[in-house]
């Protein structure tokens, strides 16, 4: 309605009329004051009528200028509201944009994971196939191998025939009837040890691969030490096994406890992957260098320190390093195990071991009277409790040394001793057959599996020093 009363206000056609409607009022009032004589009247009405349509003018003015603001304003609000909206569509346009980009990129990384994982599966079953490839030509391989030596064997016992029907005719007219007789009499042309299994002897040096590899597999040392007793025949003796096992423990332990860390930055040692390796194909050279630089190195501290327990101290904890080394060295070189024992009670009297191994050694040279004499010091020394491995060494050497000067009671007497020790231990006992295939599966994954397994040794923690160091 507001708006009505004002647009009728602001009409041109108005404006015209109040004019006019003026004019005529004007004219009225002329005729009416033509009969007066009072001019000045007749202007002050004039006056005030015509101020009157003046502010009436003005105040339609007003009105007029305040619609069209009002209008304006009503435009510029819509035209806010239309921008608004505006903004909002695009940022939610931008925003389903970047989701949809987002998706489209997860989607190329699924794939992506899908394709590797892919590669993966082939990879791996590309390994497998050649995994079995190669075992079926290593099987193939010894199938071959036995079939030969069956046909050699079968080859010699029809050359033993030929040569015994030569030497021994049977004269089928008066020893008729006894033929049967004459082929039990045959001696066999084919032994038992020939016909029967019998394991390979392998030296003690070569064996280091298989102790550490079962060190890595977490195996009980005196399992391992059956399992060598086992590979080795009787070639070395229970002691001898024993040591190996327990100074390779101790040297791997010197490497997971960096004991060679210091003296590595003043000598141009190996490194221990380099040790462990070479160890393991039976070259202890790597390792001996390394327990050769540190053990002149803790001589020569303790040289230079005055006489008290911290002196006594490492000299002991030397002396029994240098048991590792001589145990290690006795792998490949008798003298230099027998200096490095002999070193070892130098520096400890008391070392029974020490005397115990250095006894080995002469033993080993041909010095048996000497070996003796280093026995019965090991008898003279041992605590029955914590020397027993060493005592039942002595025992069992010394029972061989008194039967060969004639003293059978004594010698039958040693020997139960040591016999009952190392019965006691089982790693006398024949592995079962189960037993026989585990190792054998080993032994032909040990060259593999070699670099795992030097990395399992040297990431563990549980390899601990028989002696403080």
């Amino acid at each position: 309605m507001f708006d009505l009363i004002i647009t009728f206000f602001c009409n041109n056609n108005f404006f015209v009329s109040a004019v006019s409607n003026v004019d005529i009022l004007a004219g009225v009032f002329d005729k009416y004051l033509a009969g007066m004589s009072n001019v000045r009247i007749l202007s002050i009405l004039l006056m005030l009528l015509a101020i009157i349509v003046f502010l009436f003018l003005v105040i339609v003015v007003y009105v007029k200028s305040i619609i069209s603001f009002l209008k304006l304003d009503k435009t510029a609000d819509k035209n806010s509201s239309q921008t608004i909206a505006h903004e909002i569509f695009r940022e939610k346009t931008e925003e389903e944009l970047a989701l949809e980009k987002q998706k489209q990129q997860e989607l190329e990384d699924e794939k992506i994971r899908q394709e590797e994982e892919r590669q993966n599966l082939l990879r791996q079953q590309e390994e497998l196939n050649r995994q079995q490839e190669l075992k079926a030509k290593q099987e193939q391989e010894i199938l071959l191998k036995k079939q030969e030596q069956e046909k050699e064997q079968e080859k010699i016992k029809q050359e033993q025939k030929k040569v015994y029907s030569r030497e021994n005719p049977i004269d089928l007219d008066w020893e008729k009837g006894k033929i049967k007789e004459l082929e039990k009499e045959i001696p066999s042309l084919v032994s038992e040890e020939i016909l029967s299994y019998k394991q390979t002897k392998i030296p003690l040096p070569d064996l280091t691969g298989l102790v550490l590899d079962m060190l890595a597999r977490r195996v009980d040392d005196l399992k391992i030490a059956q399992t060598v007793m086992y590979r080795n025949q009787g070639q070395s003796s229970e002691d001898a096994i024993l040591q190996i096992i327990e100074e390779t423990k101790n040297f791997i332990a010197l490497l997971t406890k960096d004991k060679f860390l210091e003296i590595s930055k003043l000598h141009n040692l190996p490194s221990k992957e380099e040790a462990l390796y070479h160890l393991s194909e039976g070259d202890a050279t790597y390792a001996l260098a390394m327990l050769e630089a540190l053990m002149d190195a803790n001589i020569q501290q303790a040289s230079s320190m005055t006489n008290g327990e911290k002196r006594e101290a490492l000299f002991m904890q030397t002396s029994y390093m240098a048991c590792t080394f001589g145990t290690l060295a006795s792998l490949q070189d008798i003298h230099l195990a027998t200096g490095a024992f002999e070193l070892a009670i130098e520096l400890y009297p008391s070392n029974v071991n020490a005397w115990n191994r250095a006894a080995d050694m002469y033993l080993a040279a041909g010095s048996n009277n000497q070996a003796a004499k280093f026995y019965q010091k090991v008898i003279d020394l041992s605590d029955e409790e914590i020397n027993a491995q060493e005592l039942a060494n002595a025992n069992k050497m010394l029972s061989q040394y008194y039967y060969g000067q004639g003293n059978n009671l004594l010698a039958a007497k040693l020997y139960n001793s040591s016999k009952f020790y190392y019965d006691s231990l089982g790693i006398n006992r024949h592995l079962d057959k189960q037993e026989i295939e585990i190792v054998e599966i080993i032994e032909k994954n040990q060259q593999n599996d070699l670099q795992k397994t030097v990395a399992n040794l040297l990431g563990s923690k549980d390899f601990q020093l028989s002696y403080s160091a």
